[in-house]
């Protein structure tokens, strides 16, 4: 008669893959939800080195667990991006200890405290670099496109390619993907000043030390419906507490 094998104990570790998406929340596996059993902690501590972090914890209707609030700062702080991977150690309760490793699979190399600008600091710089935008429109000679490094929001200048009938797209930033972790071909959702919410395609292609991306699919829809025409100008901004894995939202301004 053969026995049955023994059932292996649930690893006190898991890792998580950083895949768009991830800057809001990260839902913890589901195969290590026994080993929270009975926990009904409303947070979490993220131990990294001689820093704790303090997160909100998310149950869903379904019982899925995730990193809410408190996350985002954390990858704001830790520089983390598209291909990166956390490697978690549970230390009981809602503690975990945590290990970061670059898209080699090398330990990741963080910037010194010194260059980390601290959140509140970052926005309102965000908030004054934009404020400097929408009081003006793009002149004749200047850029097609304007970005500032790390932000979450670019302004474009609408061309002529952009709103023709035959496949026009819109091309989307260097700086805005890097700064915003945008690596890879994905949804998104963009919300204009019509109200209407337009899924398009993001497209990325990588040209050597290159990184080039547009929207394509949905973009017709989208600059229709919000009437766009040559010369418009738009700044596109991500929306962060409505971005998920499956999909990033944009909001897009005419001035």
């Amino acid at each position: 008669m053969q026995s049955s094998s023994p059932e292996l104990p649930i690893s006190r570790r898991f890792f998580k893959v950083m895949v768009p998406g991830f800057h809001s929340k990260l839902t913890i596996p589901p195969a290590f939800f026994p080993k929270l059993k009975g926990d009904k902690s409303e947070k979490g501590i993220i131990i990294k080195g001689k820093d704790t972090w303090i997160v909100e914890i998310n149950r869903s209707e379904k019982g899925i667990i995730s990193f809410d609030k408190g996350w985002e700062e954390f990858v704001q702080n830790h520089d983390l991006r598209v291909g990166d991977f956390a490697v978690f150690e549970h230390l009981g309760n809602m503690s975990f200890s945590v290990t970061l490793l670059d898209s080699t699979g090398c330990d990741k190399k963080l910037l010194e405290k010194s260059e980390v600008v601290p959140s509140q600091e970052k926005k309102k710089k965000m908030k004054s670099g934009q404020s400097g935008i929408e009081k003006r429109k793009l002149e004749g000679d200047q850029p097609h496109y304007q970005c500032m490094k790390g932000s979450s929001e670019f302004t474009a200048r609408i061309k002529e390619y952009n709103v023709r009938k035959r496949s026009p797209y819109m091309h989307i930033p260097t700086e805005f993907c890097q700064s915003n972790a945008l690596f890879q071909n994905t949804t998104m959702t963009l919300t204009g000043p019509s109200g209407k919410s337009c899924p398009v395609s993001l497209r990325i292609c990588n040209g050597g030390k290159t990184l080039y991306a547009c929207i394509t699919r949905g973009w017709h829809d989208f600059f229709s419906s919000n009437k766009l025409k040559v010369g418009d100008v738009c700044i596109f901004q991500l929306d962060r507490s409505k971005s998920d894995s499956n999909s990033i939202a944009i909001d897009v301004r005419v001035l």
